[in-house]
This record gives C-alpha cells, sequence and structure tokens, in this order.
C-alpha cells in the first residue's frame, strides 16, 4: 500500500510541475538592436509602468516619458513630464495638463505604442526604471545604440532558461 501512495505521489508531483512549468506569462523586454543583447527582461503584468527618463538634445532638460502595460499587454505610453517646451513640443497632450514642481506634465494621453524604441545616447543619458530597477541604458549598451522596448508572451520555463542566460553572459 506504501509504494502505491508513493507512486501516486510522484505521478501528482510531476502533473503539477508539468502545469506550473507550461504557464503562460509575460515579460518586459529591453533589446540591443546593434547588438542584439537582451539588456533586461522581468515579468510584467497589467496595469504597471516603466519610465524612460533622458535629457532633451535642444533644452538640456529632463524629460520623462510613463508607460503603463494595459490588459491586452500593450505598452500605453501614459503621461510625460517635463521642464519647458522647445522645438517640436506639443502645446498639449492628453486629457489633463498642469505645471507641478517645475514641470509639465500631460497625463491620460492613452496611446498604444507598437514600436517603442529609444537611441541610448552617452549625451541623452537614457535611463529606464521598473520596479524597483534603475537601469542606466547609456552605461549598459555601446553610444547610439538602439534598445526596443516590448512585451512577450512566454512560458516559465523559457523565461528561466533565457535568465540563466544572460546570467552566465554577464558573469
Amino acid at each position: 500500500m506504501l509504494k502505491w501512495k508513493k507512486k501516486l505521489s510522484f505521478f501528482i508531483l510531476i502533473i503539477l510541475v508539468v502545469m506550473v512549468a507550461s504557464m503562460d506569462i509575460h515579460i518586459l523586454v529591453l533589446k540591443d538592436l546593434i547588438d542584439e543583447q537582451i539588456v533586461f527582461m522581468d515579468m510584467v503584468y497589467p496595469n504597471e509602468e516603466f519610465t524612460i527618463e533622458w535629457i532633451h538634445s535642444v533644452e538640456l532638460q529632463p524629460w520623462e516619458e510613463v508607460f503603463r502595460i494595459d490588459t491586452d499587454y500593450d505598452i500605453i505610453l501614459d503621461r510625460t513630464r517635463f521642464k519647458s517646451f522647445g522645438a517640436g513640443v506639443p502645446d498639449y497632450a492628453g486629457n489633463r495638463s498642469e505645471i507641478k514642481d517645475g514641470y509639465v506634465i500631460f497625463s491620460g494621453i492613452n496611446k498604444n505604442i507598437d514600436d517603442l524604441q529609444y537611441r541610448a545616447s552617452n549625451v541623452a543619458k537614457h535611463t529606464f526604471y521598473f520596479k524597483d530597477k534603475e537601469l542606466k541604458l547609456y552605461e549598459l549598451v555601446r553610444n547610439e545604440n538602439i534598445i526596443k522596448i516590448y512585451v512577450e508572451p512566454t512560458n516559465i520555463i523559457k523565461y528561466f532558461i533565457l535568465k540563466l542566460k544572460r546570467l552566465l553572459k554577464v558573469s
């Protein structure tokens, strides 16, 4: 009887492992398109936000764009924050504008961004913020390389394999 219980327990364990391994998840990915390297990846859930900050090339003032992940895992431009208007800056965006702490803030933009790319620059000092992470993109990739930001569906096993590969390359 004990042998039968052990076999059943093992079978149930195998089924649970297969179920967890095949779970669909979504990951937020930052990829250097020039060097074809993943710079960052992490699991992402609806309503989470990330921010890209940089120094505007003409105004020489900090700019921020805040993106939100919607329920379809699309990247949505939610709001922008900047110090001054300059060339190419619209006089409004979204459904709310305010000035707070010396910054102009346009919120409620709610624009789906299909192809989000930045040219990481030592001058603009592009920085990525997500959860408790701060990544200075200009230090992680070569100057002027293009960073693509996207959400990718995957499963938990593939995610951990990708994480392990990245960890082994960095070490």
